[in-house]
């Protein structure tokens, strides 16, 4: 662990970024507080395209290999590309939402996915030419240490199945249909 998520491509992918956030409204007046917890996590729902029983063979024997909720495996979406060089963090604490880039000054628009470590995190403002601070969220899953790489051009994270009954549609053109839904593995 983790698995490879197999190289079949993606029909449809929905995807949020969930968070624990507490709101209470008085009653009276109507006013609010609002605390943010430390949770948040990438969700998503797939569904690969139709597949033949020789391409299936390869999924099946990768959901059945996960052990349910168990094992783990590494997935981005694969239309985050980006022409972007990799870059390196100087260093971050645990939970910072943002960090000075140790190498490179290219423009980062916002908007663009990034790996770091295990992890997937999106870019809430631009950062300019030049410029070495990047901000981003879900807030860090981890402290980073001096030089680790930002990967831009095809981002993965670690997830698991949101359940341990995961199962697919076949038809009697032999034609496989798999959908899932898995969340961030922290």
């Amino acid at each position: 662990m983790p698995l490879s998520f197999p190289s079949v491509g993606i029909q449809n992918m929905s995807m949020r970024l969930k968070r624990v956030v507490a709101v209470a409204e008085s009653p009276f007046t109507l006013d609010t507080q609002v605390y943010t917890h430390q949770g948040a996590r990438w969700e998503a729902e797939v569904s690969l395209p139709p597949l033949s029983h020789a391409e299936a063979r390869s999924v099946e024997a990768f959901i059945v290999g996960l052990i349910g909720r168990e094992g783990t495996f590494t997935f981005g979406n694969p239309l985050h590309t980006s022409t972007l060089s990799d870059n390196t963090v100087s260093s971050a604490a645990i939970r910072a939402e943002s960090f000075t880039l140790g190498s490179g000054t290219a423009a980062v628009a916002a908007g663009t996915y990034f790996q770091l470590d295990d992890y997937l995190y999106l870019v809430t403002q631009d950062k300019a030419a030049g410029a070495t601070t990047l901000n981003f969220q879900p807030p860090l899953r981890g402290a980073v240490t001096s030089s680790q790489a930002v990967k831009y051009n095809l981002p993965k994270s670690l997830w698991r199945m949101t359940s341990n009954d995961i199962g697919w549609s076949i038809n009697e053109a032999s034609i496989y249909g798999f959908t899932f839904a898995c969340v961030e593995a922290l």
